[in-house]
């Protein structure tokens, strides 16, 4: 039996196709990075989320999840031209879409609301320095400057490097003959490996630096929804393993584990969710990715417009409304048309798998 088949209540059989409820559940992720972003955008006190820890990390550590999942898929299915084709598509024409509307469009709405001069040198080196996904530049001269969260425009895009890293990594990992033949033991083992890597990075070895400890960390997520992907026809779709894999979760981190002990049981919980959950709400218009990278841009302009100055639900309320359009003219006009841009194809060996394609992930340490 191959991966993409099973019985009719295993994790694949359900996830299988469109008929679920994925693109739901990262929407909820998505909207949940914008829940976090409230805090620091409108000057609140209580915890910021960029640290990995409150609402905000674990939407990021679920889009990894859920990443993971599909992109086993995704490279099992596609040629490795074809499945590094269909990555960049997916990812990049809306990064560079939303870097120049915040620097042509956003920014010089600030800088009129604030009585200051844009900057067009500013903005075109923001749009410039960023577009290989590395963030080298965070904000355009002389805006933001008054705002309770100031100078950076868009904060959750420094994750889009890190699951970028990981396409490439699985995609790479996948091309391996043996690795194809043996999926469960080869994401197994990189899950075990990925697991420890992160105590022994602080432990050890003493890595202090942000981009292994973020690539250590953020992988294992990521590694985890690769393994339940190639064990999926085999684990079936049940709520007491999900209310479990839940309290799993909860447990691990109120014992004061580190959040990535936690990414097997999020996994199956997610994953559960979207096989579940009655609600097909983007299965077709997949704007969770424009939520991601929109929401923090519209967070900012809005308290540049006095909304950090409102009851903290209506701020919110306000800016989601603003979002949501937004996103889905990203859909629409940018993200869609480019995947429409490569033709994929099955390989020969490869399984069939959810044509479903995963977003690119969340906020900053999201």
């Amino acid at each position: 039996m191959s991966p993409s088949q099973g019985p009719d209540g295993s994790l694949s059989a359900r996830l299988a196709g469109r008929d679920n409820a994925l693109n739901f559940v990262r929407l909820l992720l998505a909207l949940s990075v914008m829940v976090s972003h409230l805090w620091p955008t409108a000057g609140l006190r209580g915890q910021w989320v960029f640290d990995g820890d409150g609402i905000g990390g674990w939407a990021v550590d679920g889009f990894f999840v859920l990443s993971g999942y599909l992109i086993m898929g995704s490279r099992m299915r596609l040629s490795l031209c074809a499945y590094f084709a269909r990555r960049a598509l997916r990812i990049l024409p809306g990064f560079w879409v939303c870097l120049i509307v915040v620097a042509f469009v956003f920014a010089p709405l600030a800088a009129w609301r604030e009585g200051v001069a844009w900057s067009p040198t500013s903005a075109a080196s923001y749009v410039g320095r960023n577009l290989a996904l590395w963030i080298d530049q965070w904000g355009v001269d002389n805006t933001l400057l008054h705002t309770p969260y100031q100078v950076t425009w868009d904060a959750p895009l420094w994750t889009l490097a890190y699951e970028f890293l990981a396409y490439i990594g699985a995609g790479l990992v996948l091309s391996v003959a043996l690795t194809r033949r043996r999926p469960v033991w080869t994401t197994g083992t990189l899950l075990v490996l990925a697991s420890l890597s992160v105590p022994a990075a602080f432990g050890p070895l003493h890595v202090t630096t942000s981009f292994w400890i973020h690539l250590l960390r953020l992988g294992t997520f990521f590694v985890a929804g690769m393994f339940l992907r190639s064990v999926a026809h085999r684990v079936p779709t049940s709520a007491v393993l999900g209310i479990v894999s839940l309290a799993a979760v909860f447990l691990i981190a109120s014992l004061g584990f580190a959040s990535h002990w936690t990414a097997l049981p999020l996994a199956y919980f997610l994953l559960w969710l979207g096989a579940v959950l009655p609600v097909r709400i983007g299965a077709h218009n997949d704007i969770s990715y424009g939520i991601y990278v929109y929401g923090f841009p519209v967070q900012q302009l809005g308290a540049v417009l006095g909304l950090a100055t409102w009851p903290p639900v209506l701020n919110l309320i306000a800016c989601i409304a603003v979002t949501v359009p937004i996103a889905w003219l990203s859909w629409r006009v940018v993200e869609q048309p480019a995947l429409r841009l490569v033709r994929t194809r099955r390989t020969a060996a490869g399984p069939a798998g959810s044509p479903l394609e995963p977003l690119a992930s969340s906020a900053p340490t999201r």
